[in-house]
């Protein structure tokens, strides 16, 4: 390295100011004995860019220079793209608005930039549960990134050696620009309502050559809120999930078409296999039984003909 490493970390925000100040704050409480330069990229993707005024009122509180643009329409696609082409430097790190760094978080990413040689690092995530009581292991999955696995451990997001349970998600992952953001729109639009674009983009650089590696020493914490433990919200994210995941899987294969109709065949396979066992679920209770909604949801929306599930196109509500 002829410097120190310069990093960009792009915040995408929607209507939920409370915690992206909570999680600019927790940029500010990094700790940088390296004296790393950052920039920070915060995107407005609100239809009337509410949440400026915080970013201007958040400048002067940071030590490093914050960057405030806004990003239409209300689509997550399209604050990615925006933020990936606003971010001054090689290395660009994405965390979500709901997201707070571990202070130790910058630390970690340069050693991990200077030891490993792969193209994104994909960091840890632990949930911090708005209503604990209401979270069933499934909430805890959906909303954390953990591997029993070393720091620089590869990860796969598509084929055989799919890496198996963790999301491949650009919330907490950091990227080497220059070979991974070079599409005109790394973030494809069609997704943006419905989440997956990231799981496509992954797919689509894996295709290419390009390498993921576990960076667990940077950690974030995830705000889940009550709403989010909803069995009814939960059966959405579980379609959108697997409609998203059957087009981006299918859409960066070497035969789209085909490999879409070898998805929709094999999840008809694992339905049939989930409505033989659906009896013997149901007498186990409560639990069994939204596991199996769950289950289902992600099932049918491999199999489905429908536009993307737009989980995304309301406003969440404050915290």
């Amino acid at each position: 390295m002829n410097g120190p490493t310069r990093i960009s970390i792009v915040i995408c925000t929607f209507n939920r100011h409370d915690l992206l100040r909570e999680a600019l704050e927790s940029v500010a409480a990094l700790r940088n004995p390296a004296n790393i330069p950052l920039t920070l990229v915060v995107v407005d993707n609100s239809d009337d860019s509410n949440a400026l005024p915080v970013i201007e009122a958040m400048r002067a509180r940071l030590p490093y220079p914050l960057l405030g643009i806004a990003a239409h329409p209300a689509n997550i696609s399209v604050a990615r793209n925006a933020g990936a082409a606003a971010a001054p430097d090689e290395i660009v790190a994405f965390m979500d608005d709901d997201q707070q760094l571990d202070r130790d978080w910058l630390i970690a990413v340069t050693e991990g930039l200077a030891a490993f040689p792969h193209d994104v690092l994909f960091g840890a995530v632990e949930p911090v549960l708005e209503a604990p009581d209401r979270a069933d292991a499934t909430v805890l999955g959906l909303f954390s990134r953990r591997l029993a696995a070393p720091a620089g451990t590869d990860l796969f997001a598509i084929g055989p050696a799919k890496t198996q349970g963790i999301a491949l998600a650009t919330n907490n992952c950091i990227f080497r620009k220059s070979t991974t953001l070079t599409d005109a729109t790394p973030f494809d639009p069609a997704f943006g309502n419905g989440g997956g674009e990231d799981y496509d983009l992954f797919c689509r650089l894996e295709r290419r050559g390009r390498r993921f590696g576990w960076l667990p020493g940077a950690k974030a914490l995830e705000f889940v809120p009550a709403k989010r433990c909803d069995p009814a919200y939960l059966e959405r994210r579980f379609y959108a999930g697997g409609q998203a995941f059957a087009l981006a899987v299918s859409r960066n294969s070497a035969s789209p078409t085909r490999q879409r109709w070898r998805l929709r065949l094999r999840a008809i396979l694992q339905l049939i296999i989930l409505m033989l066992s659906a009896p013997l679920q149901w007498l186990k209770g409560a639990e069994a039984r939204r596991q199996l909604r769950y289950r289902l949801a992600g099932v049918f929306g491999k199999i489905s003909f429908a536009e993307l599930e737009p989980i995304y196109s309301a406003p969440p509500p404050g915290r």
